[in-house]
């Protein structure tokens, strides 16, 4: 993924190089939090005299980012700064992204799988601001944060459920229980759904059944990353693949219950997903 995000800068040189000035390019690179001081030394200056072209400059700010701690990290930053100056460059930019598995959203570089938008147009505005948070951080590469964003999204979920469903105290029960529980109380739904596929009912059992099995074991999944991977408790040093695994995995568990619980679900108090 890193050595991907190094791609998307070396293919943008020529749109920084063709669109920014001199000192605009030095201004992006303050913005970006970069030391833009170690490049004072290069300069623009009037004919005759011999000054540092955009090319000397943009060599030297290749040095500063693979001097970094997070090379990634510092060209997301240099992004966002260049479109901070100038948003219509936002296209362009994500054009070339896309080639390398990347777009922009937001102003900001997001990995091209994610499809942000798709994935959370049918959820609540609390749920979808805490989905948005975690694909904003893992594309800041707040690995931590991410993880810790998309446990509170299905957290607010699994709260609702059992507040509506009386399954008890949330936090009484593990984090698997708590995803298993909260979607087994759909099943007359979903087995509606499924008998409209089929009239054989020994395979919509074991559609709910799979079905079922699914949400625990991806229940599974982010407990084991909520205990290990987020900022609240502790380890954060988390290959940024394996937290891609578990914002999947949230993503997934949270669509399953939203997306049935409608009006279809018999219950007093509806809920507002």
């Amino acid at each position: 993924m890193e050595t991907d995000i190094k791609k998307v800068w070396r293919a943008l040189r020529p749109t920084v190089k063709d669109s920014f000035t001199f000192n605009e390019a030095k201004d992006v690179i303050a913005a970006a939090a970069l030391p833009v001081e170690e490049l004072a030394h290069l300069q623009q200056k009037s004919l005759p005299a011999k000054g540092a072209s955009k090319g000397e400059l943009l060599d030297a700010l290749d040095g500063l980012i693979t001097r970094e701690p997070d090379s990634g990290k510092a060209i997301q930053n240099l992004i966002a700064a260049m479109l901070e100056q100038k948003s219509h460059l936002e296209s362009r930019i994500s054009d070339c992204a896309e080639r390398f598995g990347w777009k922009v959203v937001d102003g900001q570089l997001r990995p091209l799988d994610f499809q942000v938008e798709d994935a959370v147009h049918d959820f609540s505005e609390e749920v979808k601001a805490l989905l948005k948070n975690a694909y904003r951080r893992f594309g800041e590469s707040d690995y931590s944060g991410a993880m810790t964003a998309i446990c509170s999204a299905l957290d607010t979920v699994t709260n609702h459920l059992y507040a509506v469903h009386n399954l008890g105290n949330p936090h009484d029960d593990s984090y698997q229980q708590r995803g298993s529980r909260s979607f087994s109380v759909l099943e007359d739904v979903y087995r509606e759904r499924f008998s409209q596929m089929t009239d054989d009912s020994a395979e919509v059992n074991k559609l709910w059944q799979n079905y079922r099995g699914s949400i625990n074991q991806a229940a599974y999944v982010m407990g084991s990353f909520r205990r290990n991977a987020s900022d609240v408790h502790g380890v954060t040093e988390c290959p940024p693949e394996l937290i891609r695994h578990a914002i999947d995995s949230g993503t997934f568990i949270i669509r399953s219950i939203t997306s049935e619980t409608t009006e279809n679900v018999q219950q007093e108090d509806p809920l507002d997903f």
